[in-house]
């Protein structure tokens, strides 16, 4: 199912990917809105969309390659069952860590609030933590679809086939967000919010993608196609054309792929960048609640502003990181896994 294991200057370019993603989500929850000039505006907002696929890819490679190298099935199972445990645990935790930014900010009742909160953790996810509710709902359909002895090809286009009906599920719900939600659309409203971020129709299609890293034949084409690719949906988002979402999974792939392609030698450098990035991903949306105290429209953020934030994360998430390694360190944590790494194992977060 997976390729070759990575090898050290391979995983430290993805640890090192994943930490400037981890500001691209920031970004992206801080409003987006420093860049004003429309065409820069459009690349900084196509590279601020590719962060959660990234995350989505890297992490079903970890998963699926770890599995396949395990030797029996009762091992499998354990390492499966093992890693949902540990990331639904995590999901959680943030999920209350996250809970009073709702209470203080939120203008309705606590009963209202408390309400709408179990409903946002059970189906959707709260903020950024929709990433993991869809990680955990995305793998286990996959290990189902594969228990039921379906084979990847078929997966793969079952995860298609949500996908694609995703984007039209999104298009009908903005047309009801405007014209009133009614029958089927306003029981998925109900549950599921205006969104289609979720395991169904983006975790499980993402997920699998993550089984075609390594099988790409790594050449300079890759590295081309990649930059084409990377092009064309720019345009296609500056123009807000229709397919540049079909295309956002192509480009997805080939940056994992070129990230790959272009391994570092950075020492003991990619086990904090891999700790941050989890952290970053993990505690910054605190801190843009905390912000939006004090900016009434977060849209509204300036690049002064942005900054602090995005060093403001930084800094606390260093913080939180010694807390960890004084309780016990990185290799104990629960925001880590193990995978195979050329024969020997390395920790990897869930992002």
């Amino acid at each position: 199912m997976s390729g070759k294991a990575l090898n050290k200057q391979e995983m430290d370019s993805i640890d090192l990917a994943k930490f400037v993603f981890a500001f691209a989500v920031i970004h992206i929850h801080a409003g987006g809105g420093t860049v004003v000039h429309p065409i820069l505006a459009s690349i900084v907002n196509s590279f601020d969309s590719l962060a959660v696929p990234f995350f989505f890819i890297v992490a079903g490679y970890f998963f699926f390659n770890r599995i396949e190298k395990l030797e029996n099935e009762a091992q499998k199972k354990e390492y499966a069952i093992s890693y949902l445990l540990k990331t639904l645990k995590i999901y959680f935790v943030w999920s209350v860590v996250l809970l009073p930014s709702r209470l203080i900010l939120s203008k309705s009742s606590m009963l209202g609030v408390l309400l709408k909160w179990f409903r946002t953790v059970f189906f959707i996810g709260d903020a950024q933590l929709w990433y993991l509710n869809a990680l955990l709902i995305g793998l286990i359909l996959i290990l189902i679809l594969k228990k039921s002895k379906i084979n990847d090809t078929w997966i793969m286009l079952i995860g298609v086939v949500f996908f694609i009906a995703g984007i039209f599920v999104q298009k009908q719900l903005d047309v009801a967000s405007v014209n009133g939600y009614a029958g089927f659309w306003k029981l998925y409203y109900m549950i599921w919010g205006k969104t289609i971020k979720n395991g169904v129709f983006m975790g499980m299609f993402y997920c699998m993608l993550g089984t075609l890293i390594q099988k790409i034949p790594q050449t300079k084409t890759v590295f081309i196609c990649t930059i084409s690719a990377f092009i064309l949906y720019v345009v296609g988002v500056y123009f807000q054309y229709e397919w540049r979402k079909l295309l956002l999974p192509v480009v997805s792939v080939l940056v994992v792929e070129s990230v790959i392609m272009l391994p570092l030698h950075i020492g003991s450098l990619g086990k904090w960048f891999r700790s941050m990035s989890t952290l970053l991903f993990l505690c910054h949306y605190i801190f843009v609640r905390a912000f939006e105290c004090f900016v009434s429209q977060k849209e509204y953020i300036n690049l002064r502003l942005l900054v602090c934030l995005h060093f403001y994360c930084l800094h606390c998430s260093s913080g939180l990181e010694i807390k960890i390694k004084e309780l016990g360190g990185y290799g104990n944590s629960e925001m880590n896994r193990k995978v195979v790494v050329n024969g020997g194992k390395r920790s990897t977060s869930i992002i």
